[in-house]
C-alpha cells in the first residue's frame, strides 16, 4: 500500500486504483483523492473517486463543497494530518445539517477519515475514506492503523507536488521554446542533442545547410568543422559564462547564410538528471518573415488594426511597397497609414519604428 501511494503521487492516473486497495486495506465502502484549494473560497479543482455516483460527485463539487464540515475544518486546519468525524461533528449534529440531509439522498455513506498534507501555502492534498452506517464508524484501531500510512501519503504528496511544479516550469518553458521562430538546440557534454524545440525540426526538415539529428551539423564540410570546432570549444570551457562564439553556415538554396550562435549553459545540475546541456545552439534564418502579432501591435501601440497590419509587416522585414501589396492597398495609402503610425507612436523613420516594434514586442 505504501508503494502504491508514492506512485499514484508520482503519476495522478495511478489513483484510481490506489483508492481502490486504499479502501479494501481500511474496509471502507468508497474513497477520494483531492486537492483543496482554499485561497478563494473552498475548491476542490482535484477529485478522483471510486464507489461514487458522477451525479453526486458533480452536484457535490458544484454547490455543496462550501457547505461540507468536513471540508471547513480542513480549510481552517490545514497543518491536522489525520481528521476524522469525531473532530468535525457530532452524530446528533449531523442528522439535523444541511449538508448531511443532502448527503442522504444520495448515498448510504456515514462516516469518514481523511488523510491529508499541505504541500504549498493554500493548497492542502490528500485522500478521504467513506464507510455506510452499517459498516460502522472508524473507530481508533482504525486510526492507529491509518497513521502508519498517513507519513507515508504525506511524504509522497510533498514529493509529487515539487515533481508537478517542476515539470509545469517545464511545460510553459517548452511552450515558450517553441513559439520562437530561432532553432533553439541543447547539447550535453558529448555534443549530442538534448532537446530541439519546433523550429529546430522545421529547419531540419528544409534540408538547407543544417541538419538536426542525434548531433547538430552543416551540410557544406568546411561549415560542417567550423560549427564542430565551435560547438567543442564551447563544451570544454568550462571556466566563464559568456564565452561562445557565432558563425554562418552556408545554404545549398543560394538563399543568404544562417547566423548561428553557440554558448556555454551552467553545469550545476542536481545529480539525480538524466538531463545537462552543457551548450545552446542557436540557429537563425535572415530570410524568415515572422510578422508579428496584429493584436499585441495594436493593443501596445494604441493603432488602429489597419495599422497594426501595416507595422507587422515592416517589423517582418517588408518593404513598404511589399507590405501595401500584401495589404492589398495602394502604395500611397500605405503611406498615410505609417505617417499615423509614426505620429501615435513618436517616431520618425520607418527603422526607428522598427525597431521600436522589436525591443516591445518580439516576445514569442
Amino acid at each position: 500500500m505504501i508503494e502504491l501511494l508514492y506512485e499514484a503521487a508520482m503519476d495522478e492516473r495511478q489513483w484510481a486504483a490506489t483508492l481502490q486497495q486504499l479502501a479494501n486495506l481500511t474496509d471502507s465502502q468508497a474513497a477520494t483523492f483531492w486537492v483543496l484549494d482554499g485561497s478563494d473560497g473552498p475548491r476542490l479543482p482535484t477529485f478522483t473517486y471510486i464507489n461514487l455516483e458522477p451525479a453526486f460527485v458533480q452536484e457535490y463539487l458544484d454547490h455543496m463543497t462550501p457547505l461540507d464540515p468536513t471540508v471547513q475544518y480542513l480549510v481552517n486546519h490545514p497543518h491536522q494530518q489525520i481528521v476524522h468525524d469525531g473532530l468535525v461533528i457530532t452524530e446528533r449534529e449531523k442528522d439535523r445539517h444541511e449538508y448531511y440531509d443532502w448527503h442522504r439522498r444520495y448515498s448510504e455513506l456515514r462516516f469518514r477519515m481523511v488523510g491529508q498534507a499541505c504541500p504549498a501555502r493554500s493548497v492542502q492534498a490528500g485522500v478521504a475514506l467513506h464507510r455506510t452506517r452499517k459498516a460502522g464508524r472508524y473507530e481508533p484501531r482504525d486510526l492507529e492503523r491509518f497513521t502508519l500510512l498517513q507519513r507515508h501519503l504525506q511524504q509522497a504528496l510533498t514529493l509529487g507536488f515539487q515533481i508537478g511544479s517542476v515539470a509545469t516550469l517545464q511545460q510553459c518553458t517548452t511552450e515558450l521554446l517553441d513559439r520562437n521562430p530561432a532553432a533553439i538546440l541543447l547539447l550535453d557534454r558529448q555534443a549530442r542533442v538534448v532537446y530541439a524545440n519546433r523550429s529546430a525540426s522545421t529547419l531540419h526538415d528544409a534540408c538547407d545547410g543544417v541538419t538536426v539529428s542525434s548531433h547538430v551539423g552543416a551540410a557544406h564540410k568546411q561549415d560542417h568543422q567550423a560549427l564542430q570546432s565551435l560547438i567543442a570549444r564551447t563544451i570544454c570551457d568550462i571556466v566563464a559564462a559568456g564565452i561562445g562564439g557565432s558563425m554562418q553556415v552556408r545554404r545549398p538554396s543560394g538563399k543568404r547564410p544562417y547566423a548561428v550562435f553557440v554558448s556555454p549553459i551552467s553545469r550545476r545540475y542536481p545529480a539525480l538528471s538524466s538531463l545537462k546541456p552543457a551548450a545552446c545552439v542557436v540557429v537563425v534564418d535572415p530570410d524568415a518573415r515572422t510578422p508579428l502579432p496584429v493584436a499585441r501591435v495594436q493593443s501596445a501601440l494604441g493603432l488602429t488594426r489597419a495599422e497594426a497590419q501595416l507595422a507587422a509587416l515592416l517589423a517582418a522585414g517588408y518593404e513598404l511597397h511589399e507590405a501595401a501589396t500584401r495589404l492589398g492597398i495602394t502604395y500611397g495609402t500605405a503611406r498615410t497609414r505609417l505617417a499615423a503610425v509614426f505620429e501615435k507612436t513618436d517616431t520618425r523613420r520607418q527603422g526607428e519604428l522598427i525597431v521600436l516594434l522589436l525591443s516591445i514586442l518580439a516576445v514569442p
